[in-house]
């Protein structure tokens, strides 16, 4: 199986920054240069990706974001658009947001890592959006090429985002699968 290797990601992210800064001053210098966006953000605004994260793993999902958006893309990630939410506690309020950000978004991406198994949202938001449009996929984030997500069987039943190139695909086995495009137009791996 094909998966998103943590060090290439990373790899990317670094080379595409000017200066690289400590993680949490970059994690600062984001959530600042976001400010303007998320001000004239609308709240109805339709996305076609949810992308289901941990935000420790912030620096992954700023670069794999960056290079959807490259693909032409529209990306909802909760602490660039909702900078305001408290995702640490759950909350009836944190619940509504994300609800509604879901119910405006066409497929999810769950990128899941070690970091994803203390998530408190994560699991949520796949069974919402599984049930809802049943458009979901992992993307397992990897150390290193033998690395399993033991404990988390269930993650098994959904296809696989694999970055290839500069090409994402979505899997489902060795030799079934589907560009990412044809997979947001409801084409599923053969």
């Amino acid at each position: 199986m094909a998966k998103i290797r943590k060090s290439e990601i990373l790899r990317r992210y670094n080379g595409a920054q000017k200066i690289l800064l400590e993680e949490t001053s970059e994690r600062r210098w984001a959530a600042n240069s976001i400010q303007k966006a998320f001000e004239s953000f609308s709240f109805f605004e339709h996305y076609d990706i949810f992308l289901s994260h941990a935000y420790s793993d912030a620096r992954i999902v700023m670069q794999i974001r960056n290079m959807l958006i490259e693909k032409g893309y529209s990306v909802y990630v909760d602490w660039i658009e909702d900078e305001q939410l408290d995702r640490g506690k759950v909350t009836e309020h944190t619940a509504t947001v994300l609800r509604n950000r879901m119910n405006n978004c066409s497929s999810l991406i769950y990128l899941t890592s070690d970091s994803a198994e203390k998530s408190v949202w994560m699991p949520w938001e796949l069974g919402y959006m599984d049930a809802r449009t049943g458009r979901v996929s992992v993307a397992p984030i990897i150390d290193n090429d033998g690395e399993e997500f033991e404990g988390r069987e269930y993650l098994g039943l959904y296809p696989y985002l694999d970055l290839t190139a500069d090409s994402f695909y979505i899997h489902k086995g060795a030799n079934s699968w589907v560009t990412l495009g044809d997979w947001m137009q409801g084409k599923t791996p053969k």
